[in-house]
């Protein structure tokens, strides 16, 4: 997992839906970064799209993921 994979994962930590552009403000990241970092995260399970066209969510496994790998990058 790379560093905006973990950014994002922490913006989405306290819960909720969030947008790509909500997620990309709060990780202070360039878009194409959250876009692709998404897209890594959906791929192994870790957010998941909601039914809210365009919102994510942390999944469980992302929790997980984040509370392993959040310390490496903090």
């Amino acid at each position: 997992m790379n560093a905006a994979e973990v950014a994002v994962l922490a913006a989405l930590s306290p819960g909720g839906l969030l947008s790509a552009t909500q997620i990309q403000r709060d990780a202070v990241l360039p878009g194409w970064r959250v876009r692709n970092a998404l897209a890594q995260l959906q791929a192994r399970g870790l957010v998941t799209p909601c039914i809210y066209r365009g919102r994510w969510q942390i999944s469980e496994r992302g929790w997980s993921a984040l509370a392993t790998k959040a310390k490496r990058f903090a």
